[in-house]
């Protein structure tokens, strides 16, 4: 089986590294970095969401690996969400850690593009430290903070502050939730089983993937004990044994 794996927000290919290694040497990972990360400026100060849903899947595809098990967190189970709903034969299974699958009304997406705007123009007024600062301080990173050992904690800053502020701005303005098309309705359309698993001190996702699972036919939820957003980072063995476990079932 070919695993395509997509980073959230200021993460980078290499933040999979450890789940890749805990699925053996054998695997074979395709973990693009998305747009507006990395070292490279982005071709574009913005582009529309599902270009890069579609830039995804025709990676995909050169690498002919249709039937693939697409696993995404946050910011990248959003993309990956795009992948199931679009191109639904390139996948066949996914997982979606901390998946939020859109906002239904107009003027709820206008006011978050008008927050990711606001926090584009300040990464590239204030900088990536001090962006990284912020964004680290926000309350869905809390249990990081008070569980994972420093120097997990200062490899996790590094990643973060490691990318470029233009093209930080960019994803912010291209792949933020402001700018995501809502996913809610296609959700009954759906028919790869799909993963959706969650930190049980992350109350807004638990209740997220909870409404999402009711909409999906073949679907589950699990709840990771004592961890928040980043389960990939948290708790690495128990996204692992999701991952290996057989697929959910369509309910009878």
């Amino acid at each position: 089986m070919t695993w395509v794996f997509l980073h959230g927000f200021l993460g980078r290919p290499a933040s999979w590294d450890g789940i890749v290694r805990r699925l053996g040497p054998s695997t074979h990972a395709i973990r693009p970095s998305l747009f507006g990360h990395g070292a490279v400026p982005p071709t574009s100060p913005e582009i529309a969401f599902d270009d890069e849903v579609d830039r995804i899947a025709n990676l995909v595809e050169r690498e002919g690996a249709r039937g693939a098990h697409v696993v995404g967190y946050s910011m990248g189970a959003r993309v990956a969400l795009g992948l199931v709903v679009r191109h639904p034969h390139l996948v066949e299974r996914a997982t979606l850690i901390g998946v939020h699958p859109g906002l239904d009304a107009e003027d709820e997406r206008a006011e978050r593009r008008r927050e990711d705007e606001a926090q584009a123009k300040d990464v590239i007024a204030r900088g990536m430290d001090a962006f990284v600062t912020s964004w680290e301080a926000l309350p869905m990173f809390e249990s990081q903070r008070a569980t994972l050992h420093p120097d997990v904690q200062d490899a996790q800053r590094a990643v973060r502050a490691s990318h470029l502020e233009g093209g930080v701005a960019a994803a912010l303005r291209s792949l933020g939730l402001g700018a995501m098309p809502s996913r809610w309705a296609a959700l009954p359309t759906v028919r790869v089983p799909v993963d959706l698993v969650v930190g049980e001190l992350d109350a807004k996702f638990r209740a997220l993937a909870e409404r999402a699972a009711e909409a999906l036919p073949v679907s589950r939820v699990t709840v990771v004990p004592a961890v928040g957003h980043n389960v990939v980072l948290e708790a690495p063995d128990a996204l692992r044994d999701v991952l290996v476990s057989p697929a959910p079932e369509a309910r009878p």
